[in-house]
């Protein structure tokens, strides 16, 4: 089964780092350090979209149980748990009663309800693992072709956790992409109900404001950055909108993101709006 596109937004901007960020290569990253920082087969750093999504998650998920939103429970994911087996469980026995004994059949539209009920507000936006997400996170790049000695390599030590000194002979270091770099954002959300559409800019409010973190190391201070320069791109297909068939025309033929969307003209106040109207509706 395939879903109508009815309406779509567009993110984008600069995020700028306001301290140094830290985020692993891994094992398959060579390099003349002990932990060197991701990058792409030109060598230059990024920010991989996994990242931001799982930065991007968690914060929204915070706030909104801090929302007091219906269903925020921490554990409903967790593999075993025991309102996942309760989920599986009456999900099997909905499906065998509507198959076999009313030969209705099984519905996306069906289990969507189910996972309304069970799983958190945020789990049809973010994704669950009995539908996808609305989120789409492209790999933020570099936004100018800086130089690689912006890579910058820092000392550390471990610690003895009982005599609180560094551990001989345990001295490592790591890479860093240093503070005022600049990469490119780009987030795509697709068909949203109000109140996803809410819980993304409640997201997007705290990347603005500067109160959002990514990558390694951040509870000595790195990761800190900002969303600058956003810009708000929108699509409107529903079937009530008297200018739809202008806009899928638009759409289909246009090549560039200000002839295929309406581009907002204010994207601060297009967050502004939507989280006054979250507020009033949790009041």
């Amino acid at each position: 089964m395939f879903a109508k596109m009815e309406r779509y937004y567009l993110f984008t901007g600069d995020l700028v780092l306001q301290t140094a960020l830290h985020i692993g290569g891994g094992d398959a990253a060579m390099g003349a350090t002990d932990n060197p920082v991701i990058r792409t087969i030109e060598g230059q750093p990024f920010i991989p979209g996994s990242s931001l999504k799982g930065a991007f998650r968690s914060t929204v998920e915070k706030l909104a149980a801090t929302l007091s939103l219906p269903n925020m429970d921490w554990d409903v994911l967790e593999t075993g748990s025991a309102r996942l087996r309760e989920f599986n469980e009456e999900l099997n026995n909905c499906r065998k009663t509507q198959c076999h004994e009313t030969k209705r059949t099984w519905t996306d539209e069906d289990t969507i309800a189910m996972v309304k009920e069970y799983f958190p507000e945020t789990a049809l936006l973010f994704g669950n693992p009995y539908t996808a997400s609305k989120l789409f996170f492209a790999d933020a790049m570099l936004k100018d072709e800086q130089a690689l000695a912006l890579i910058e390599r820092r000392d550390g030590v471990a610690i003895d956790r009982d005599s609180e000194r560094a551990m001989d002979a345990l001295k490592y270091d790591y890479e860093v992409v240093p503070s005022s770099t600049c990469f490119t954002f780009e987030l795509r959300l697709e068909n949203p109900t109000d109140r996803e559409l809410a819980l993304t800019c409640l997201g997007l409010s705290e990347m603005v404001s500067g109160f959002f973190g990514l990558g390694g190391k951040r509870s000595s201070g790195m990761g800190r950055c900002m969303l600058d320069n956003l810009q708000v791109y929108a699509l409107d297909l529903t079937t009530g909108n008297p200018n739809r068939a202008e806009a899928l025309r638009r759409y289909l033929t246009g090549t560039e993101r200000e002839d295929k969307m309406e581009r907002l003209r204010d994207g601060l106040q297009f967050i502004h709006d939507h989280l006054i109207a979250l507020l009033k509706e949790v009041a």
